[in-house]
């Protein structure tokens, strides 16, 4: 009996020991298993998200980029379309810091701004500004200068309409000086309301006119190969010899006297062109018509190949009758 008791514990311990060391073995196998695979996971779901975010943040990136470009606006430069001759660098010069720079952004807001600051401008009229997509373009009327008023520190143009204009110095077209008014040219912007200066400028215009008129003649015959004797022109304008338009004695108000003409054409050499009444006056004064004293004025010019200088001291065209002027 001793015997099988001793046997029967033995057998207890025996298995009791033998489970017990195998449930310890699977536990610390199962444990770095299941840790790995948890790491797995993680790192899984760690990259996803990562990868997720990645995108969004490219697509809004994207997205911002696209945005960003679509909302800026591009520059031009301000381009006068049909500008007039006289516009030098200067003139632009001058342009440029009224508008307040050369490129503008390419909008309605920059034509209405450009709009309202050149029609501030008294060499402009009519003053219309069109946005494409390269440039801002300008369309308008000039004002063309005629003659030159002022004093040795303030100068300034007249226009034909007679608008007085800022002065920039410009060469493409004569504008002769005016002298002896009565009155003193308002600021620029302001119409001169002055009948001796508009008569000066009346007289001026004219002269150009037909300057411009042989000019063009001169356009014509270049493809013609001959032209006979009668029909020659003036081959440079005649306006570019004179130097000043003297209305002092406007209407006769310093004198009566005949030998005073109440409107002289100063030559640069110092001669002088009694031309006498203001025009559509001539007849008041027993003058010859107007348009016979062009006509002899300008063939006089002719006929002293182009040219009013060195040919007398004086030349008279106030009376009527003589196809030339009278030299005195």
């Amino acid at each position: 009996m001793a015997r099988k008791k001793k046997t029967t514990r033995k057998k207890t311990g025996g298995f009791g020991g033998f489970f017990s060391k195998k449930k310890k073995r699977r536990k610390s196998k199962d444990r770095p298993s299941f840790m790995t695979g948890l790491k797995i996971a993680l790192t899984i779901l760690f990259l996803t998200i990562l990868a997720g975010g990645g995108a969004v943040g490219l697509i809004y990136m994207d997205h911002y980029v696209k945005t960003a470009a679509k909302n800026e606006t591009p520059e031009g430069i301000v381009v006068f379309k049909k500008p007039p001759i006289w516009l030098n660098q200067e003139w632009k010069d001058w342009i440029e810091d009224i508008l307040g720079g050369a490129t503008f952004p390419l909008d309605a807001h920059s034509a209405q701004t450009i709009s309202q600051k050149l029609g501030t401008v008294a060499w402009f009229k009519n003053v219309a500004v069109h946005t494409e997509p390269n440039r801002i373009d300008v369309y308008a009327e000039y004002r063309r200068p005629v003659g030159l008023v002022g004093s040795r520190n303030y100068k300034a143009y007249v226009a034909d309409d007679m608008t007085i204009m800022n002065y920039i110095p410009i060469t493409a077209v004569p504008v002769v000086e005016i002298k002896g008014t009565s009155s003193k040219a308002p600021e620029p912007g302001m119409t001169w309301i002055a009948e001796d200066a508009k008569a000066a400028v009346k007289l001026l215009d004219l002269l150009y006119m037909m300057d411009l008129h042989f000019r063009q003649e001169q356009e014509k015959r270049k493809d013609k190969e001959t032209v006979s004797p009668g029909d020659k022109i003036p081959e440079k304008p005649l306006l570019s010899e004179i130097e000043s338009i003297d209305v002092a004695n406007f209407n006769g108000r310093k004198s009566k006297s005949t030998d005073k003409a109440h409107i002289i054409l100063n030559v640069k050499d110092g001669t002088k062109v009694y031309w006498g009444a203001a025009w559509g006056q001539a007849i008041d004064h027993v003058e010859a018509e107007e348009r016979e004293k062009l006509a002899g004025l300008y063939e006089y010019f002719m006929e002293h190949n182009d040219t009013l200088q060195g040919t007398a001291k004086n030349i008279e065209l106030r009376w009527p009758g003589d196809s030339i002027p009278r030299p005195r």
